[in-house]
């Protein structure tokens, strides 16, 4: 029997939560400013086609 195996299980459930939070750690801190860019870009350009949209309506 390998030493990281319980009898319960494969994973324990201390274990898999610091893999989820190590894991969305190091992504918020790897993507998380090319996202914020992305969508900020995005809602602006969503507000601008709206403004347009309201211009050409009236």
């Amino acid at each position: 029997m390998l030493f990281w195996r319980s009898r319960r299980g494969f994973l324990s459930l201390p274990m898999v939560i610091g893999a989820v939070v190590i894991g969305m750690v190091s992504g918020k801190a790897i993507f998380g400013p090319p996202l914020e860019e992305y969508w900020g870009k995005r809602q602006q350009e969503e507000r601008e086609a709206n403004e347009r949209i309201d211009v050409a309506a009236k």
